[in-house]
């Protein structure tokens, strides 16, 4: 009788995972210094006085109906400010929510067949439009015959939002000395994103706001193949604080304006985060000031809903999202209006070309 081959398949893996010999530095392909990560370059997160005030920005995006040559998609920004553990009240509404499609257009460049694609942006309400990026940056171009890579542009237009509605939160709710702390890390990954980012780096930079980014996960290895957040956690069982910072990279790579830290900000958290501030405003901190920054994180992070994770970005990660119920029911309008309109009966065909799988899913699930 053959062994088992899941019993095999983990033996096998574990004991090949368990003899690697570990080099403690990030895997880095930016230009920017790496630094060892050993229990004693860690340093305590402590309590502070006074925090700083913090906004959280983050976004969500759920695709409505796609072919493959174009994509309909709902987008939501939001933005939550917090003082410590208080909430405060902001000057306007919130949260931003607009609709999208993107078609993809071929055509022939130097005798090479390029794709190319195209983003209109619908605005909930006309107060939600001044929040959105110009449409003319969220065109792209591509060699690949593979068109309409969904996942990536789902997040295209929501993204370039979450940039924008970065800067109207540092003109009208932030001050000097404040925070402002967009979800992930402030790396920049779509062609003209870097625009938006450096109009928010620019604008914080005159008034004083310090730039953040938090990552609730991280796809980041040492040199030695290990998931860096994870090898953290382990070497800080041998460190004494309960709330921690160390130092990982100037830059992990060339489209990163961040300085990259790993944090603990609750005793009791299972999580390790990795976190960044915009790299010029970490070079020009003092102890005290970085201090201050990750202490002000350390007292909105108290909630037990995610202990050790701020509530602010908890907060804007809820009012963001698109959940599924909501999805469906903006499918449902998006039917119904396609359904009254001729044209659409012929359209329908390309966004079925993609729905078989969906449907033989729901006949044998």
């Amino acid at each position: 009788m053959s062994e088992d081959p899941v019993k095999s398949l983990i033996e096998e893996l574990g004991a090949h995972l368990s003899q690697k010999e570990h080099s403690d530095v990030v895997l880095n392909n930016g230009k920017g210094k790496q630094f060892l990560i050993a229990p004693s370059e860690f340093s305590e997160i402590k309590p502070i006085d006074s925090p700083r005030k913090i906004a959280f920005v983050d976004g969500g995006d759920g695709p409505l109906e796609e072919s493959p040559n174009y994509l309909i998609t709902i987008n939501r920004v939001y933005y939550s400010l917090f003082q410590g553990k208080q909430r405060i009240k902001p000057k306007a509404n919130p949260r931003v929510q607009f609709y999208s499609y993107v078609t993809s257009n071929i055509h022939t460049v130097d005798g090479k067949k390029n794709v190319s694609y195209n983003t209109r942006l619908f605005p909930h309400s006309p107060e939600d439009k001044r929040y959105l990026p110009v449409e003319s940056d969220l065109t792209s171009d591509t060699e690949s015959t593979t068109v309409l890579q969904g996942a990536r542009l789902n997040s295209l237009g929501r993204r370039f939002a979450e940039w924008q509605l970065a800067i109207h939160v540092i003109e009208t709710e932030l001050e000097q000395g404040d925070m402002i702390v967009m979800d992930g890390s402030l790396q920049t990954n779509f062609k003209n994103e870097i625009k938006y980012a450096n109009r928010l780096y620019d604008l914080a930079a005159s008034k004083g706001v310090i730039i953040c980014g938090l990552a609730k996960t991280s796809r980041l290895i040492t040199e030695s193949g290990d998931p860096l957040l994870a090898r953290i956690a382990e070497i800080a069982e041998d460190v004494p604080f309960e709330k921690w910072y160390v130092k990982v990279a100037e830059e992990v790579s060339a489209d990163d304006k961040g300085f990259m830290l790993a944090v603990k900000f609750h005793a009791k958290s299972r999580f390790v985060f990795r976190f960044e501030i915009l790299r010029e405003q970490f070079e020009a901190m003092n102890p005290d000031e970085l201090n201050s920054v990750l202490g002000s994180l350390v007292e909105n992070s108290q909630d037990v809903a995610m202990i050790g994770y701020p509530y602010g970005a908890i907060d804007a990660d809820r009012f963001a999202q698109v959940r599924l119920d909501e999805l469906n029911m903006y499918k449902g309008f998006i039917l119904s209006e396609m359904l009254k309109r001729p044209e659409w009966k012929r359209l329908q065909k390309y966004s079925a070309s993609l729905g078989a799988h969906d449907t033989l899913n729901g006949v044998t699930s």
